[in-house]
């Protein structure tokens, strides 16, 4: 299989995972794949270390997340 073959699987792996275990629409867990791209470059300081909820908040994310998902991080009305 070819990395563009395999990265595809993999986003839509993600975006079925979205959908089946967080209850997203496809439109809302293709918007939550396409921010998660857009902010690569955060994801690891996001994912490691102390808590998932106190880092989005700090750095702003939890309130960018779409379809209301920062709510789940902790941040967001």
């Amino acid at each position: 299989m070819r990395a563009a073959e395999r990265t595809e699987r993999q986003m839509e792996e993600i975006i079925e995972g979205l959908i089946q275990k967080v209850g997203l629409t496809a439109e809302q867990a293709d918007a939550v794949v396409e921010f998660l791209k857009e902010h690569a470059d955060k994801l690891p300081a996001l994912l490691s270390g102390g808590g998932l909820g106190a880092v989005a908040e700090a750095t702003g994310l939890a309130d960018k997340l779409p379809g209301g998902l920062g709510g789940l991080l902790g941040g967001g009305d």
